[in-house]
């Protein structure tokens, strides 16, 4: 009787035990991967920089199901794109109407794209993590470098900002370094409780 008891208390004290604390490397991997995952609408302002110095800035929508909007910003007469399920849209007069443009799995996609960046992210360098102001308010920052084999193997250089709240990823800034030259590009996440997908 004696020895059930003290199993039950060593069982009980080891449910008690926090999970092991997750390291830089993991944190970096996971947000790099599945970024702020589904479950809550947000808007993202892009703003991305090519070799040539041209700069463009939309908004892109995403629903809590992984199906989005791009809007152009800048060049404002640049078209629209609309992602539902497996299929893929395009608007030329700001969202008036819609051309069916393509179709996928959208489900096996995303399978092969994790597959590949759990790869190249067992090889990921330079990470590190810390805490920044921005905007007035305190974040916990992850940042790290890889190799990106959708790129060919051309590095790609990574930075978030994160909520010490909720854990939402607020900033992302990246810099891509491939034969084509040093792409840059800087989003800011938002919720966006209100958005819903127009119905092409």
């Amino acid at each position: 009787m004696k020895k059930t008891v003290a199993a039950s208390i060593l069982i009980f004290a080891a449910c008690l035990q926090p999970a092991a604390a997750e390291s830089c490397e993991e944190k970096f991997a996971r947000l790099e991967i599945d970024g702020n995952g589904e479950g809550t609408p947000v808007r993202i302002t892009i703003t991305q920089e090519g070799p040539d110095g041209k700069v463009t800035k939309n908004y892109h929508y995403s629903d809590a199901n992984g199906d989005g909007m791009s809007e152009m910003i800048d060049p404002a007469d640049m078209p629209w794109s609309l992602f539902i399920g497996n299929d893929m849209y395009m608007s030329n007069d700001k969202g008036k109407s819609w051309s069916h443009m393509n179709s996928w799995d959208k489900e096996k996609s995303n399978a092969d794209r994790k597959a590949a960046m759990h790869q190249d992210m067992a090889a990921a360098t330079e990470i590190t993590c810390g805490t920044e102001a921005l905007d007035g308010a305190e974040y916990d920052t992850v940042e790290g470098s890889y190799k990106s084999s959708m790129l060919q193997g051309g590095k790609i250089w990574s930075k978030f900002w994160v909520s010490q709240d909720d854990g939402m990823i607020v900033r992302k800034d990246a810099i891509s370094y491939s034969a084509g030259g040093e792409y840059k590009s800087s989003q800011i996440i938002e919720p966006w409780s209100d958005f819903v997908l127009p119905t092409p």
